[in-house]
């Protein structure tokens, strides 16, 4: 009887394990349940971009840069926005653009994108918060990629230089399998991964407000690959398409149709309508032919039937 209680009472407590365990998950506290979604849904959406693209876990990491490596990416890019004196959309934010790292084999790349308010917001954006402001990305047509963690969000008022860091973000890029970016040079690849950068917000009646991050707003592949390399006037959206066609394979004439076959397709439709007149009147013939020759048979006394 005692051996029977012992286990009695350890099932009993086998059993409650879970449920304290999921009550400890539900009586998490706010901040916690937050961190532990994220974290799952981080997870969730990595794994899905690395079983997409199994090749390229080996070499890009996309796990979040550490402190020396986030120092170092923020110390660039204070010192080249320190440059700038004036940017043209009316939120006062800069970016600061870094290719962390490309793999030239497998047409993939980490990048690094960092928004500084500059100056103060003015025109629709006066009055708009810097965290009411979402972000657009929008990349070539031949590059996919995949938001896989926003870091930061500052407020404003934590400003202590001209250049405060209010967002930053980790992108993971891919190329189209079927372009050769071998034949690329640097200036058309910076081209292929730059992006264009568009803020979106609301003003005080609710009305949308957009506003362009353009290449005189901010400072593009000052760390990480292409440092220095970077000149506006020719990385641009022109050069991209030039760089989609020169990686364009390569397609041997003749094998394809190079227009739409019209002609082609108008032949084959009054050929199938004269097959299938002519099956027709030949159906109905033999039918005929069949009817008279019964017809015939039925005169002369002939029932067909041996006697």
């Amino acid at each position: 009887m005692l051996l029977a209680a012992i286990i009695a009472s350890t099932l009993v407590l086998l059993a409650e394990v879970p449920v304290v365990s999921a009550k400890a998950i539900s009586h998490m506290p706010g901040a916690l349940r937050r961190r532990h979604h994220h974290l799952e849904n981080f997870g969730k959406s990595a794994g899905r971009i690395l079983r997409r693209e199994p090749q390229s876990n080996s070499l890009l990491s996309v796990a979040p840069p550490t402190n020396t490596t986030n120092q170092t990416i923020s110390a660039a890019c204070i010192d080249s926005l320190s440059k700038v004196t004036s940017v043209d959309n009316d939120a006062g934010l800069a970016a600061c653009y870094n290719i962390l790292q490309f793999d030239s084999q497998q047409g993939a790349f980490e990048a690094d994108l960092r928004l500084y308010q500059m100056f103060d917001p003015s025109g629709d954006f006066q009055g708009v918060a810097v965290n009411d402001i979402m972000l657009s990305v929008t990349y070539p047509a031949s590059t996919m990629f995949q938001s896989l963690t926003k870091r930061k969000k500052r407020d404003v008022g934590e400003r202590q230089s001209t250049a405060t860091e209010v967002q930053q973000y980790t992108l993971f890029g891919t190329f189209q399998k079927n372009l050769d970016i071998s034949k690329l040079n640097d200036t058309q690849l910076m081209s292929l991964m730059l992006p264009d950068v568009k803020l979106n917000a609301v003003n005080a009646t609710q009305a949308p407000i957009t506003a362009n991050v353009t290449a005189a707003d901010g400072a593009w592949f000052v760390v990480g690959q292409f440092t220095g390399e970077f000149k506006a006037a020719q990385v641009s959206p022109t050069i991209a398409t030039a760089a989609i066609a020169a990686a364009a394979p390569f397609v041997l004439p003749g094998v394809t149709l190079g227009i739409f076959p019209t002609g082609l397709i108008v032949t084959c439709a009054w050929t199938l309508l004269f097959f299938l007149a002519y099956g027709f009147g030949t159906l109905g013939r033999i039918k005929y032919r069949d009817a008279y020759r019964k017809r015939k048979a039925a005169q002369a006394g002939r029932t067909g039937k041996r006697i």
